[in-house]
């Protein structure tokens, strides 16, 4: 009996030893056989690296040609350029510019959006056409907010379209 439980006891530490074994040693080199695998992959994908560059190279021209041709000219103030293009569109249209207010600005996580307010009175279809022209010219922002008012001045007996427009500008820091 006493030969028995030293058998016993020699199974139960040879087990002991063996799960020892297993998460100190085995387990770590299982695991960083596969890194190193994961990592010979990534190497092998890098290997195409010279074609990547000379296609990002071929991709940049192609944008600078693209911006060039929009007529970018880079000046102090882009609300000034707004305003000119505001200016020039509604002429075209026969709109007035009745409010340009004061840009607000956003600066939140390394980004700063500035919005800028204007209003514009005239022919529903004018409106729309000057509209159609700053969202289609990326230069001016995007077009956050549309607000049509039709107000009746009872002076001449008539309706006045009015037209409220948000544009923002967003630019990282």
């Amino acid at each position: 009996m006493n030969l028995n439980k030293k058998n016993k006891l020699l199974i139960a530490g040879f087990c002991l030893v063996l799960y020892i074994c297993y998460s100190f040693a085995i387990s770590n080199t299982l695991q960083y056989y596969s890194e190193y695998k994961n990592k010979q992959q990534e190497i092998a994908a890098d290997s195409d690296m010279p074609k990547l560059v000379a296609q990002l190279i071929q991709k940049e021209k192609q944008l600078d040609q693209v911006l060039s041709s929009y007529d970018v000219n880079m000046s102090d103030s882009f609300q000034n350029d707004l305003l000119k293009q505001l200016t020039s569109y509604s002429d075209s249209y026969h709109l007035k510019i009745t409010d340009f207010k004061e840009p607000h600005i956003i600066s939140q996580k390394g980004f700063t959006t500035t919005s800028y307010a204007f209003s514009l009175e005239g022919s529903f279809n004018g409106c729309l056409a000057v509209l159609n022209k700053v969202e289609n010219n990326p230069m001016l922002g995007n077009i956050k907010h549309i607000n049509f008012i039709k107000k009746r001045n009872y002076k001449t007996n008539t309706d006045q379209l009015f037209v409220e427009v948000i544009i923002q500008k967003n630019k990282g820091v």
